[in-house]
């Protein structure tokens, strides 16, 4: 029997070896969080509960992280750790009630729920709240499919395989094993990653018993020279003056100096043992925690659906402009280093002037330069609301610019527009209106910080409807034209295609036979066309703009088309039944996005507000919202 069960463990740690990219995902998105302090909690039922109280538990004296900091949770409460509470598992409720009482951060919390089964209802219900409010979720199941992974609630999901039980059903077998292995590799790869370890030492232990204490001596003793040969009583001294920090006490010793200085080259050096090291065995080398001196320039980059625009500024003028390609993270969520190489491209393309000319530059003299040529960065990107996205953006783009998180600012794309509205106007709230290829409204209140967004509206994608946006006028002016041409086509109408239709047809190269036959829909679907088909669809609004007061069904499509951007997506902001409701007369409204350059459409958005009777302390039109960030940030 023994060797049955013995053998069938052997297949547990195969079945990790699949998850191994998504637990490196999983490590890489909480690392910056935990580092800023965030929580990371574990929820579970049963055996699943008790290994991820186990995982929390171990963390505090294993790696000296604040003992709030992990949590762990598990259905029934504390008294089903040693006696099971059937039932407790079975009410999504529950788990969405303990999220709620945890007053969860979005910015910097996270949360791994635990399922064996993959569809525990407790588990699904704290996963769920914590992702629709923003936090980064991560899912440890042992069954595919399943229904966490089915409901989408898990940014990550890790689901190892170990196979059927030896007493089926009993997932405290391989399930809690393979469990236990993702969630020793889950903490202490990101532990690792925060700098609790030096090669593979546990420096940042804490000493809470005689086991723990003498792992500290022998620490000092292998890391440490001047440790190497001191008895007993010296390393306690040492450890007691360093508030037993086995790593400042390794810096104490080797540096000669005190405990303060050292104290603050930790501190400039993000708290990691290894980079504190390499700043003072480098005579003239400064690690500082905010904004590295040296650096020109200041980047600003507002990253949308049709194209990355990037402007640098020198404090005082603006130096040089750059762009690539979309950079919509709606589009782009399952790349998200191709959307890091775009924004990089726009930096490259506005920068490329700053080089001496006459020799190409190698991907070694950009990779040097832009580490060391900012002093800050704020990077607006549409679909950055996606949950999860931005805590595994920001070490990315703080890799790549040389900056830590005090030094980037990393925003909706939207958030770049606030920095418009001059000082004097002091606006109690900011609202904001965008219409581009999409459409979408945002309302900004006033707070100590500055102005924090609270309100959204819209902005569902072009999928779903974004009216008032390009992609929908465009969407609106195509089907009109197809309708006219198939009536046309059976003899149900004998008038001439109209100058819109006309217009359509042209612009899509779309060449039209005498009974008005054309295959629009295969010059729309084209896959020879570089343009994609979302881009193409939303390129017919300039057209239909430059129609207004010459074509009835133009006026008729742009007018419908704002008067529900007006009457809903802004509307809904405006309402006096709406939570947190301030009067338009007391905010600055922010019109932004290429329709709004078009004084045509911009025309017609007026009349609608007067007719729905909107008023505003003051109205700013952002031409480019990535030379406003830039200004705001000199």
């Amino acid at each position: 029997m023994c060797t049955v069960i013995n053998a069938d463990d052997h297949l547990v740690p195969d079945s990790v070896v699949p998850c191994l990219p998504a637990i490196a995902g999983a490590i890489d998105a909480l690392t910056p969080r935990v580092r800023r302090g965030g929580r990371v909690v574990y929820v579970g039922a049963g055996t699943s509960g008790r290994l991820g109280i186990l995982d929390a538990s171990e963390i505090p004296p294993t790696f000296a992280a604040p003992r709030s900091q992990f949590i762990g949770l598990i259905a029934g409460g504390d008294d089903a750790i040693r006696q099971a509470q059937e039932g407790a598992e079975d009410n999504e409720e529950v788990g969405k009630a303990e999220m709620k009482q945890l007053n969860l951060d979005p910015e910097v919390d996270s949360i791994i729920g635990i399922a064996s089964s993959g569809r525990t209802p407790y588990v699904m219900g704290c996963l769920a709240f914590a992702q629709r409010l923003g936090c980064v979720t991560i899912g440890v199941v042992c069954a595919a499919p399943s229904a966490i992974g089915s409901a989408g609630i898990a940014d990550f999901l890790i689901a190892p395989l170990p196979g059927p039980e030896v007493v089926t059903g009993s997932t405290r077998l391989k399930a809690g094993t393979v469990t236990k292995l993702v969630l020793n590799m889950l903490s202490t790869g990101t532990m690792v990653r925060t700098g609790k370890t030096y090669g593979n030492m546990m420096v940042d232990l804490v000493a809470s018993n005689l086991k723990l204490k003498q792992r500290s001596r022998n620490i000092l003793r292998r890391l440490s020279s001047k440790c190497h040969s001191l008895p007993d009583e010296d390393l306690d001294a040492l450890l007691s003056r360093c508030n037993h920090s086995v790593k400042l006490a390794i810096l104490v010793a080797d540096t000669g100096e005190s405990v303060e200085a050292c104290e603050g080259y930790f501190e400039a050096a993000g708290g990691v043992l290894a980079n504190a090291i390499a700043a003072v065995s480098k005579p003239g080398q400064q690690i500082t925690p905010e904004v590295k001196s040296g650096r020109p320039f200041v980047l600003c980059i507002d990253g949308g659906g049709t194209k990355c625009a990037a402007a640098v500024t020198n404090g005082a003028n603006i130096v040089c402009r750059g762009y690539a390609g979309p950079c919509n993270l709606t589009d782009s969520i399952k790349n998200l280093d191709g959307v890091v190489a775009t924004l990089l491209e726009a930096t490259k393309s506005a920068l490329k002037d700053q080089f001496p000319s006459g020799r190409d530059q190698t991907d070694s003299d950009w990779k040097n330069y832009l580490q060391s040529c900012f002093s800050s960065v704020w990077i607006g990107l549409a679909g950055l609301d996606r949950a999860g996205v931005k805590g595994l953006l920001a070490p990315k783009l703080g890799e790549a610019f040389g900056l830590n998180h005090t030094a980037i600012q990393l925003t909706n794309d939207v958030d770049l527009l606030t920095a418009a509205v001059p000082g004097e106007l002091e606006p109690s709230s900011i609202l904001v209106l965008i219409a581009g290829t999409g459409s979408v409204a945002m309302r900004y209140s006033q707070s100590r910080e500055g102005y924090t967004r609270v309100a959204r509206s819209g902005g569902w994608g072009h999928m779903l409807g974004d009216e008032g946006g390009g992609y929908a006028i465009g969407l609106k002016a195509i089907q009109h034209t197809l309708g006219v041409f198939e009536e046309i086509t059976l003899g149900i109408q004998t008038r001439e295609p109209g100058r819109l239709e006309q217009a359509v047809a042209a612009k899509l190269g779309c060449p039209v036979s005498e009974n008005a036959g054309i295959d629009m829909l295969n010059e729309i679907l084209a896959s020879k066309c570089t343009q994609g088909v979302k881009a193409r669809i939303a390129s017919i609004a300039e057209l239909v703009l430059g129609l207004i007061g010459e074509d009835k069904t133009a006026d008729s499509i742009v007018n419908c088309q704002v008067a529900v951007l007006i009457g809903k997506t802004l509307g809904r902001l405006v309402n006096s039944k709406g939570t947190d409701y301030q009067p338009s007369e007391t905010s600055v409204l922010v019109l932004a996005g290429g329709l709004m350059k078009n004084e045509r459409y911009r025309a017609v958005l007026e009349r609608q507000l007067d007719q729905h009777r909107l008023y505003f302390r003051g109205t700013v039109v952002v031409e480019d919202a990535a030379l406003t960030g830039a200004k705001y940030l000199s």
